[in-house]
């Protein structure tokens, strides 16, 4: 592109900025909490007549120990099963009528039951979300149907996917110590074998209001909402929560691999490297490597593998945003004929390159925008904006934490982008699966014994 057409997608760029970060900042969150812990933001939008509600326990894979990976995942099945006052399906059903639309996800830290519907109907769905978070029964039967339902999750997302099976594979090898390593799904043995009361003490102990925050952004009168809420979740009974030990993961002293061989036509390479939990300061210079290395066609490993050594047709890398120890992550699937060993080359060859060569200042202005306008584009809408203020607040405590993210980025010096890729990437943090054919699995297995140190 020459230099009058940089020009012009800089000015572009800056606009686009600067209208999204005015609708963006056009309203403060409002923040407090109840006596009995419960914490409620609001943010109000009058631009459509919409509202989101998100409900957020601080509960995930995280906490969840051996013999009973899975159970957060039961517990949140649990809670579609029926109330006191609903039976099971009626708040969906009841939602859904309205016009409006609800679910539900476990992820490594938190637990998310969100609904967005207009915004004549929030009343209602308040109710709704106070009438389960007091009212959830927690029975055989109802446990019966959730482990039914867990499993069949896990069989669709994990077991029938030669991908999922790769994704759970990468995270076992990734994590030893810290229960991040396993799926939420559980393992099939844990599910079998939990019982009633491993559901009683794990559901009161996280599913309660001094473990929750209740988020609503949208066309709402913020004094009135308060009013309301208090009344509707005032009185639930709360108890105290157990200060949680956290769990480090301890260093490797050697890099950690597996091969999967399967009968699949496109093989593929995750390559990973361990890194602090989200609120460690070298997180932005992170988030800016990634994109550097492995975000959109224009990365470097896209460029090599894809444009130059036509080894893979896609490639794309990722950051785990997890309280505590994450990850950093490239992968590709390759060409049906390309080597997986030289693809490892080419793209530990990427790793080792910002390692060692200074990037140019206008690579790193390129990538230091695309987590802007990532984090902008990430916050376009009613339900991006409590998921990322329920996430922020509990994982962070800072539920200001992407904008506090950007400004970040903005200070990240060349010189920081290679004493942090340093820091990082070695061979003895690093994990890497592979997924490969059966005519080519033992080849790879055979050079791997023979794999050249990258340092």
């Amino acid at each position: 592109m020459k230099k009058t057409g940089l020009k012009a997608f800089s000015i572009f760029l800056l606009f686009l900025l600067f209208v999204l970060t005015v609708s963006l900042s056009g309203s403060e969150i409002f923040e407090t909490s109840l006596d009995n812990g419960l914490t409620l933001l609001i943010r109000e939008d009058h631009s459509v007549p919409l509202v989101a509600v998100r409900v957020c326990y601080h509960v995930g894979i995280k906490n969840e120990c051996p013999g009973l990976t899975g159970i957060t995942s039961i517990c949140e099945a649990i809670m579609w099963q029926g109330t006191r006052a609903y039976k099971k399906g009626e708040i969906a059903r009841i939602i859904q009528a309205g016009g409006g639309y609800t679910s539900s996800f476990t992820d490594w830290d938190v637990t998310h039951f969100y609904s967005r519907v207009p915004s004549d109907m929030l009343d209602t769905v308040l109710m709704l979300e106070a009438d389960r978070m007091a009212g959830t029964g927690l029975t055989s039967e109802k446990l019966l149907l959730s482990k039914d339902i867990v499993r069949k999750k896990r069989l669709s997302e994990v077991e029938s996917s030669i991908y999922g099976r790769i994704n759970e594979e990468y995270f076992n090898l990734a994590y030893r110590a810290h229960p991040y390593g396993h799926n939420k799904y559980g393992w099939p043995d844990d599910i079998n074998r939990i019982n009633l009361n491993d559901l009683k003490k794990h559901f009161r102990a996280y599913f309660q209001p001094s473990n929750a925050v209740l988020v609503i952004a949208g066309d709402l009168e913020t004094e009135a909402i308060v009013k309301r809420v208090t009344e509707l979740f005032g009185n639930i009974n709360s108890r105290p929560m157990e200060e949680r030990r956290p769990i480090s993961e301890p260093e490797s002293i050697g890099d950690r691999r597996s091969v999967i061989v399967a009968d699949i036509g496109v093989p593929a390479i995750i390559m990973g490297y361990r890194i602090p939990g989200i609120s460690h300061p070298d997180y932005p210079v992170l988030n800016i490597i990634t994109n550097i290395l492995g975000t959109g066609t224009s990365s470097r490993i896209y460029q090599r593998m894809v444009n130059d050594e036509k080894s893979a047709m896609y490639t794309d890398g990722g950051i785990i945003m997890s309280e505590e120890p994450g990850l950093i992550y490239f992968y590709a699937l390759l060409n049906y004929d390309s080597p997986v060993e030289d693809a490892e080359k080419q793209m530990s060859g990427e790793i080792k390159r910002i390692k060692d060569e200074m990037i140019t200042e206008a690579e790193l202005e390129k990538a230091k925008n695309q987590v802007v306008v990532n984090y902008y584009r990430n916050s376009r809408t009613l339900d991006d904006i409590t998921r990322n203020l329920g996430t922020a607040r509990f994982i962070t405590g800072d539920v200001n934490f992407g904008k506090h993210l950007v400004n970040a980025v903005h200070h990240v010096s060349t010189e920081k982008i290679i004493q942090t890729a340093q820091k990082y990437f070695k061979n003895s943090n690093r994990i890497v699966v592979v997924i490969s054919p059966p005519e080519a699995g033992d080849a790879y297995i055979f050079e791997e014994d023979h794999e050249e140190e990258h340092e």
